[in-house]
């Protein structure tokens, strides 16, 4: 599935934000959903490289209209142009107006959704309409706590309809919203509740983060929308993200004053909520992320299975029949803690990790997902084989698993037949000593015979043991991108090098070395799990084209050892062109080739180091 941020044109924000010497607020877990590049640097200069770079810069530049709202002064309390940083005048002088496709609408800092109206106002946004825009990035993170008093409430409510009229009346073709924000209005609905229910119809892709409590307000009309996301990183006891379905005022148009009045809206807030996908979502969404749902009641009441009980009233299961990407959060279960909780676990594992009941594979279509290709989950508490016995195995694309501990050492990929993409994220299992599960279930993953991977991600929570790999052939041995986020030791990249001829791409961390010693004493089984060509300097691979290492929880002398046996390693691969490695080891790095080219031991074609590139790894 794509994610939100690859909706996002993270380029061309880039330089439009350098260009306005924006400097965005720090980042964390819930805004990273929703990436916005921070920059501090002057783009002017390089509009004067050439002429093309000008006018493709210019393109760029004023096809996107950015209203930056705030500054990073704290102690700064001036509203007004003073704090609106925008590139709308410009547009509008330049003519280029009736050619912008986005909106860039961003603050910074703590500000209150009077300020934003205000300043929306000020920038000259609202005195045109913008007749091709047709998407629209909302960021908004930072929360401000609701005040107490009542009218200061009434003037934010009042605000936040202005600025739902606003990006209405002005984009009349939006039909792509991606909206992170912490502020909702004094009922509880999201900032932009009123401008999505407005260009619902009209909707293609909605994703919407939030750091409050996210209620949306949906009506039952027909709906275009192929791609929706919807994430808060609020936690209770009833489930954070919700649909509730309401009935518009007057069709096609932007909501009224007394559409918004308390009556109106308490309605909306107290209605029946249904924490699931109606028939009209299910029948048209190609992209579905979502979190966090409780898994208690995932087949019951967000897919909206019910047992057939002869009722004419009772929901039948909603046919998601165009759904290729799928991701699902899941919030933490309800808690069985108390007298009898290891048999209420066991009961709540048997009920809800059970197949669907009315989900009924009949000629390979599974009635849910018929076209499913790529599926995600994220903290799934039961029993996980069951749970992906749901969904067409033999169909997927690519498969992600993080956090799904439950009987994960039972999970295999044998039947995911078509698989050409996986990431999966190991138990810790450093507290109960089980190294040997995991090394066990890593050798069965690499010698399935049914696997055509191209692309494989291990990692695990916890890097406290160092993880051996299987000595025998791999039988997967078409990997092209291979990456380990486990622990193993640094003979171990040889081993791997030596079976998987096609990888080009290999990004692990060491975490151990052997001795000098050890491995002098142990020179015999290296020779058995070796041939005697392999064991000289001949190639170790013709395709590896990058590696990266991260060395972690290393003594300074093995921390040396890993860097020569790391040169060493690069010389014998004519293909590799980049090596990543921590800032603080590449000088070291830099020095270990160097002696290696001067070493007449080496092996006789190093020609290919002369454009080999030392890079640093991203922390």
């Amino acid at each position: 599935m794509q994610s939100i941020a690859s909706k996002i044109p993270t380029r061309i924000l880039r330089r439009i934000f350098e260009y306005v010497f924006w400097v965005g607020v720090s980042g964390t877990k819930e805004t990273e959903q929703i990436i916005l590049p921070i920059g501090q640097l002057d783009i002017l200069p390089s509009l004067a490289v050439n002429h093309a770079w000008r006018r493709r810069a210019a393109g760029l530049f004023y096809r996107t209209a950015v209203v930056a709202i705030g500054t990073n002064d704290v102690v700064s309390t001036v509203v007004g142009p003073r704090r609106v940083r925008t590139n709308i005048q410009l547009i509008l002088e330049s003519g280029y107006a009736p050619k912008s496709t986005r909106l860039v609408l961003l603050t910074i800092g703590n500000m209150s959704p009077v300020d934003i109206a205000d300043c929306m106002l000020a920038s000259g946004f609202s005195s045109y309409i913008w007749p091709v825009i047709d998407t629209l990035h909302f960021y908004n993170p930072l929360h401000k706590k609701s005040p107490n008093d009542t009218d200061v409430m009434d003037a934010q409510d009042e605000a936040i309809y202005q600025i739902n009229k606003y990006l209405a009346v002005c984009m009349p073709k939006l039909s792509h919203i991606y909206a992170l924000s912490g502020s909702c209005d004094s009922f509880g609905l999201f900032i932009l509740d009123d401008l999505i229910d407005a260009r619902i119809q009209n909707l293609l892709s909605l994703a919407v983060v939030s750091q409050c409590p996210l209620k949306l307000g949906f009506h039952s009309d027909a709906l275009n929308l192929t791609q929706l996301t919807m994430h808060t990183a609020f936690q209770s006891a009833t489930p954070s993200a919700s649909i509730t379905s309401v009935k518009r005022t007057s069709e096609g148009d932007f909501l009224t004053d007394d559409s918004r009045s308390i009556e109106n809206t308490s309605k909306v807030v107290s209605s029946t909520v249904i924490t699931g996908m109606p028939r009209v979502f299910a029948e048209t969404l190609v992209s579905l992320d979502i979190g966090p749902i409780f898994p208690e009641g995932i087949w019951s009441t967000f897919f909206g299975i019910e047992v057939n009980t002869g009722n004419p009233n009772s929901q039948t299961i909603p046919d998601f029949v165009c759904l290729r990407h799928l991701r699902l959060v899941f919030a933490n279960p309800l808690s069985t803690h108390g007298e009898n909780s290891r048999r209420k676990s066991r009961q709540a594992n048997r009920q809800h990790a059970s197949p669907g009941p009315d989900n009924v594979v009949v000629d390979g279509r599974y009635p849910l997902f018929p076209k499913l290709e790529s599926l995600k989950i994220e903290g799934y508490p039961y029993n996980i084989v069951l749970f992906l016995e749901n969904f067409p195995r033999s169909r997927l694309l690519n498969l992600e698993l993080q956090q799904c501990p439950h009987d994960f050492f039972n999970f295999s990929l044998s039947a995911f037949t078509s698989l050409r993409s996986t990431s999966i994220q190991i138990p810790d299992t450093s507290h109960s000593r089980q190294k040997e599960y995991v090394e066990t279930w890593i050798s069965c993953l690499f010698n399935e015979p049914a696997l055509k991977l191209r692309s494989l991600c291990l990692s695990m929570t916890s890097i406290e043991d160092q993880i051996d790999f299987p000595a025998q052939h791999y039988r997967i041995d078409g990997l092209v991108n291979l990456e380990l986020y486990i622990g193993i030791r640094s003979v171990e990249i040889e081993k791997i090098l030596f079976e998987l001829k096609f990888l080009r791409s290999l990004n692990v961390i060491v975490t151990d070395v052997l001795s000098k010693t050890h491995e002098y004493l142990s020179r015999n089984i290296r020779r058995k799990k070796y041939p005697k060509h392999k064991r000289s300097h001949m190639e170790l691979s013709s395709s590896l084209v990058e590696l990266s290492i991260r060395l972690v929880d290393l003594s300074p002398t093995r921390i040396r050892r890993v860097l020569a046996k790391t040169a060493w390693i690069a010389v014998r691969i004519p293909s590799i062109l980049r090596i990543c490695i921590q800032q603080q080891y590449l000088h070291t790095l830099k020095g270990c080739i160097e002696k290696i080219l001067n070493n007449k031991s080496a092996p006789v074609d190093k020609s290919h180091i002369a454009t080999l590139q030392l890079h640093p790894l991203n922390e």
